[in-house]
């Protein structure tokens, strides 16, 4: 059973009506498997569907935050 729960929705920077979305997706590919955290880009809130999405992991998401800390440091 496919069952997700929105975490959080951020406005997304340079647009009027985009945001990310962030949350979490049980059981994404059918019974047993891993649950994920899904990230969303909407360039537009209207839209049925994100224009990108990945899903991540849960086994891979501590390294993937490290990442996106050590981006940051970047900018």
């Amino acid at each position: 059973m496919k069952e997700s729960q929105l975490i959080k929705e951020i406005p997304l920077a340079s647009s009027n009506d985009g945001a990310i979305t962030i949350a979490t997706i049980h059981e994404p590919y059918g019974k047993d498997s891993s649950s994920v955290v899904s990230l969303g880009i909407w360039l537009s809130k209207t839209s049925e569907e994100p224009d990108w999405k990945v899903h991540i992991p849960a086994e891979n998401l501590d390294d993937v935050i490290k990442a996106l800390e050590e981006a940051k440091k970047e900018l």
